[in-house]
């Protein structure tokens, strides 16, 4: 075999789990890798990448001289640094160009008209391999499963393959990328940028059961080939070993956060789990759940072993929007008996998400979740947020359906420098009306404000001014949350509390 030279670049994320996959599997079959961790993740104050940065990424491929260069490409949301180093890429020729990730599987022609050279659809771990290996040795690639090109101006998109059932099969991700650099605000840091982190990232699983109109997930699922599971779930050794591993190379990790869309159940799983964990981890960790999902006995064993959060979406009170327009199908019941069980179950912490202030949202659609927030057994958190449309995900032409938008007015808020897409995510215009209910739903969360706000259920609109101010009071009151939260979980990793 020919070993091969392959430049691996992931886009603001320094733990970028899908990258450091790529990395491990080209490891293992004996090629060369160097990871370019691009950019840091800032929801609050997104940047675009600048010439400097370009310039030392240049640098980067002329040192290293690659045969192949990868782009992880999971969001449309940083799509203009992309396309940034997409043309710098290809000014230089230094060497073909291969994309890979969510977005890149759903939209491979987006990067073949940009000057990428190849596109591989969903795990790429073998295609990948496979692509570097044969232009290191000068042989066909054609075949390889799941890769795309362009042939006499035509996309090829060969079938989707290679892929396991037995995730086990791909090994870990690299925890500590020796071979690697970090590129931000305009210099560059030799070594992995996740060395120093405080919580570590894992996935037990791949795919989502459900069908949430604005994820893309369950359309990635209709691209898998026959025989190939929606949700395929590594073993719990597997997890274990990454873990320890994250341990050993991540010495100040106080906090495991589980990225699953929902945490595995398979039979006998989080029995063998709880085991392993409380033996050879024994840190505070967090799930995602679903209203559906939410089993007693199961978080009372997670939580023995060091279960500290669940975060689960909700993400309205209304059963139209949940059912009609989100494609959720859980019941006010459904939502309210999985809170009661998340509290009986002595989880520490419990995160509830609402995507609110969209256009298919009415005014009686958010009072419907100011009067199921306030049902809900507590004490929580909620994490209400905007409804961010994704290209690849099923609400989009139901919103251009619906005359929210024309299809060129919601291109650009897809395709829109990522300032722009954030702007739209947080700021968009609501009436006065929406802003109070809403900032009436964010104080139920506090104790101290809740009877407060109660007294204005009946008139809102003849009481915005105190309103204002206990939801200005209740900012405050996150903030000094959030640091109790963090220290809690810093003393139970020291053995405290």
């Amino acid at each position: 075999m020919e070993k091969a030279r392959v430049l691996l670049v992931a886009f603001y994320n320094k733990k970028a789990l899908g990258v450091r996959y790529l990395e491990g599997a080209l490891l293992r079959a004996g090629h060369e890798v160097r990871v370019v961790y691009y950019k840091d993740f800032n929801s609050l104050h997104p940047s675009r990448t600048t010439q400097k940065e370009l310039d030392l990424l240049r640098g980067e491929v002329d040192t290293f001289r690659p045969h192949l260069v990868g782009l992880s490409v999971m969001s449309s949301m940083y799509l203009d640094t992309v396309n940034a180093v997409l043309d710098m890429l290809r000014q230089d020729a230094a060497a073909p160009v291969a994309c890979g990730g969510a977005f890149a599987t759903m939209f491979p022609d987006y990067f073949l008209d940009r000057g990428a050279q190849f596109v591989i659809r969903s795990d790429g771990e073998f295609s990948m391999c496979a692509l570097a290996e044969a232009l290191a040795g000068g042989t066909a690639w054609e075949g390889i499963p799941s890769l795309c090109w362009r042939r006499g101006g035509e996309t090829v998109m060969n079938d989707i393959g290679g892929l396991l059932n037995d995730i086990d099969g791909y090994g870990i991700p690299v925890v500590n990328s020796t071979n690697a650099c970090f590129i931000e605000n305009g210099t560059m840091t030799e070594g992995d940028p996740q060395r120093d982190t405080l919580s570590y990232e894992v996935i037990a699983s791949r795919g989502c059961p459900f069908t949430c109109s604005y994820c893309c997930c369950c359309n990635l699922r209709k691209l898998l080939p026959p025989g190939i599971h929606g949700v395929r779930t590594r073993s719990v050794q597997s997890v274990i070993d990454e873990l320890i591993e994250a341990k050993k190379q991540c010495r100040r990790i106080a906090f495991i956060h589980f990225y699953d869309e929902i945490f595995p159940n398979l039979p006998g799983w989080v029995d063998q789990f709880v085991v392993e964990y409380k033996k050879h981890i024994g840190l505070p960790f967090t799930i995602w759940t679903h209203p559906k999902m939410v089993d007693e006995e199961m978080l009372k064993k997670l939580v023995s072993v060091g279960l500290t959060e669940v975060i689960m979406g909700i993400q309205s009170g209304s059963e139209h929007i949940r059912r009609d327009v989100f494609h959720r199908y859980e019941t006010q019941e459904d939502i309210l008996r999985a809170t009661r069980i998340i509290r009986r179950s002595g989880v520490f912490w419990c995160s509830y998400d609402f995507m609110l202030q969209h256009p298919f949202e009415t005014i009686d659609d958010l009072k419907e979740s100011y009067w199921l927030a306030k049902k809900m057994t507590g004490p929580y958190e909620l994490q209400l947020h905007g409804l961010n449309f994704l290209p690849g995900t099923d609400i989009v032409p139901m919103a251009i359906e619906a005359g929210y938008f024309t299809r060129e007015e919601m291109d650009a808020v897809m395709y829109g420098p990522m300032e722009e897409q954030y702007g739209a995510y947080w700021r968009r215009e609501t009436s006065r009306e929406s802003e109070l209910w809403y900032r009436m739903l964010y104080c139920l969360q506090f104790k101290s404000l809740r009877r407060k706000i109660e007294r204005f259920e009946q008139d809102p609109a003849a009481h915005g001014g105190e309103i204002d101010r206990l939801y200005i009071r209740g900012q405050k009151l996150q903030r000094m949350r959030y640091l109790y939260k963090k220290s809690r979980v810093v003393l139970k990793r020291m053995g405290i509390g």
